[in-house]
């Protein structure tokens, strides 16, 4: 019988985005091998979102909660940011032996653990040094975060499994990139948003979107009662609103359109359901910018002057709504190619030996 081996996934503790990938890969890994366990090292709040998804993976699966509670995340007040809160994840790793000295290791995406296991894949289609150099003139534990990555970085020239449509110009650059599809999860036949299907044309509800980091909580307050005030149904993912979006996919499927600051993790939802997107800029967050340009290029998202008129945001969802711009604006999605889970867990699989060790 082969050798159990152990995977530990770190998660970073920004948003829900980076958590959802690595389930959706270690699905697919534990799916292809038997002789695998993962431990996913994760914070309190990704637990509660993700406990059940995570105990459905059975018995070889399990959540490390805390380790990653201390990692760098959005903050509002660039002066918040510490050494400790940036980096004090590692030495909670270091203390967690099973987690530390785990056969393999994957990273979404914390660059630190490049300092004790240079053996790490890293994973995502951003790097934090990017986010956080903005502060590095005026916060000194900022500068010490972003030329330490960067060294990091280039000393070890890490594999990153990303998005090859979103990946940075730093992941390309610094990193040995690992370009895949779009990373979403298989549909079955039945679940798959059809072009042309009377359907589509019930899918009218939408989705105002600000992210994790809160920035934009306002501005989705005010565009979704606007939209609401036309007549529209919208969840928002405001905590107190009384439709706040609970992400199941029965709720995803009577989405026609979705506003968003476009993460990664949305982006990828709005995808594997065919969603166009609207734009909600965030102009501090330049990953998010990044994402926003990106998508703008594959045709995927619009641009809307949200409060330059009261007009222009409900004529805008009209049009995309209409069932005879239906066809036009989701046939961009038809385009992409979206087998990235399964093709990053392929890639796994050949990397760490798992199909040589039956």
């Amino acid at each position: 019988m082969a050798e159990t081996k152990h995977l530990a996934i770190l998660v970073s503790a920004n948003g829900y985005g980076h958590i959802r990938r690595q389930i959706l890969i270690a699905t697919e890994l534990l799916k292809q091998n038997s002789n695998l366990r993962v431990s996913f090292a994760v914070t309190e709040a990704q637990h509660r979102r993700f406990k059940i998804e995570i105990e459905n993976l059975g018995v070889r699966a399990e959540a490390v909660v805390g380790v990653t509670e201390d990692s760098v995340r959005w903050r509002h007040d660039p002066n918040s940011y510490t050494d400790a809160n940036l980096n004090g994840w590692e030495s909670e790793l270091k203390s967690n032996s099973p987690l530390a000295t785990a056969d393999f290791m994957m990273s979404d995406n914390l660059v630190g653990v490049l300092e004790t296991r240079p053996d790490t894949v890293l994973s995502g289609s951003f790097l934090w040094h990017e986010v956080i150099s903005a502060h590095a003139a005026s916060n000194e534990a900022c500068r010490k975060f972003v030329e330490r990555e960067i060294n990091l970085l280039r000393t070890c020239t890490p594999r990153m499994i990303c998005n090859a449509d979103l990946a940075t110009p730093a992941v390309l650059s610094l990193t040995n990139p690992v370009l895949m599809p779009w990373m979403v999860e298989e549909l079955l036949g039945s679940q798959l948003p059809d072009l042309d299907s009377a359907k589509n044309n019930q899918r009218v509800a939408i989705l105002v979107h600000g992210g994790g980091t809160r920035t934009l909580d306002d501005r989705v307050r005010t565009i979704a009662e606007l939209l609401r005030e036309n007549g529209h149904v919208v969840y928002t993912d405001l905590e107190d609103d009384s439709m706040c979006f609970d992400y199941l996919d029965s709720t995803w499927q009577k989405l026609g359109v979705v506003i968003c600051r476009p993460g990664v993790g949305t982006a990828t939802e709005c995808v594997k359901w065919r969603i166009p997107i609207v734009l909600l800029h965030d102009q501090i967050n330049v990953e998010a910018e990044f994402v926003a340009t990106r998508l703008k290029q594959l045709r995927l998202a619009h641009e809307c002057e949200f409060g330059s008129t009261d007009s222009e945001v409900p004529s805008l969802i009209a049009d995309l709504l209409s069932p005879e711009n239906r066809v036009s604006s989701l046939a961009p999605f038809s385009s992409l190619k979206t087998s990235g889970i399964r093709d990053a867990a392929n890639f796994l699989t050949k990397l760490w030996g798992l199909d040589r060790n039956f």
